[in-house]
């Protein structure tokens, strides 16, 4: 469990500097072409791991689960990143960060509903105080007057969570039949391919002027961020439960806000921290035993 759990922070903190990297990224790329120049790498990345040793267990997932594999790819890759890095084209990286510790509250309602876990009026109860926490963040949290369009692009980060949690469900119902390479690989595979609808005629011809930081930034969310981080999520939803792997996206705001503050200069308001605070209680409520 320990060693779990190191990995498990691990992830968190590449994850916490992802929305730094996708808020450079989306300064030249549209929210899908961001999807593209990410995904793709991953794709070719996983092709290259799994074809030469586990060329048969690849066909043999693929003709059992290749609709759930769909699914995943399609969530935790795909239609999670359009939303989070399109909501980060009006919210700043280190709210986004908080927004997204929703995902163990959606987690817990998907896991009720379809992993057959218990229902608490309790946990309902978190559930609430947990959007109270976002909108406290919403409101109040960047310390400037709120107008209805960023509102609106926090609500579409909102959908990110929503999409993680629907890939987890997914994918704990996966790793206890198939190894969490395997389940990774192949599902990041799919999305890389579904990712190719986004790219415009004239994308190509653009990307030898992005600068080398823009690069790098894409390098950092497809492999650390993609390849590593799934691999390890995967793996540790086979040996834990959904909750108590989802529950270490705590620590994701911790360090989003932490390095967004440092690299982006990103202001740190009372009501950010307060709104946090309430934001993470009702999640602990959520996920408490």
């Amino acid at each position: 469990m320990a060693v779990w759990a190191s990995l498990l922070v691990l992830i968190t903190l590449l994850w916490g500097n992802s929305f730094i990297a996708i808020k450079y990224v989306v300064r030249y790329v549209t929210p899908l072409e961001l999807v593209t120049v990410r995904f793709v790498p991953v794709a070719i990345t996983f092709t290259i791991i799994l074809l030469p040793k586990y060329r048969s267990g690849v066909w043999s997932i693929i003709r059992n689960e290749w609709w759930r594999l769909m699914l995943l790819g399609l969530t935790g890759a795909v239609l999670y990143n359009v939303f989070l890095s399109w909501g980060e084209t009006r919210v700043a990286a280190g709210t986004a960060s908080l927004i997204i510790t929703l995902n163990p509250a959606f987690i817990y309602t998907l896991a009720v509903l379809f992993l057959k876990e218990q229902f608490s009026w309790g946990r309902v109860l978190g559930l609430a105080v947990a959007f109270g926490g976002v909108f406290v963040i919403v409101r109040w949290g960047s310390g400037r007057a709120v107008t209805l369009d960023d509102i609106g692009f926090a609500g579409i980060t909102m959908l990110a969570p929503a999409m993680w949690a629907i890939f987890t469900v997914t994918g704990k119902t996966i790793v206890t039949r198939y190894p969490p390479l395997l389940v990774t690989g192949i599902s990041m595979t799919f999305a890389g391919l579904f990712s190719l609808v986004f790219i415009r005629p004239s994308f190509a011809k653009l990307l030898p002027a992005f600068p080398v930081l823009f690069w790098w930034a894409v390098l950092f969310l497809a492999l650390p961020c993609t390849v590593f981080a799934f691999y390890i999520w995967f793996a540790a939803l086979e040996r834990l439960s959904a909750a108590r792997v989802a529950s270490f996206v705590y620590l994701v705001p911790m360090f989003g806000v932490t390095f967004s503050r440092w690299l982006l200069n990103e202001s740190i308001t009372p009501a950010l921290i307060l709104g946090g605070i309430i934001l993470i209680v009702g999640i602990w409520l959520v996920n408490r035993r």
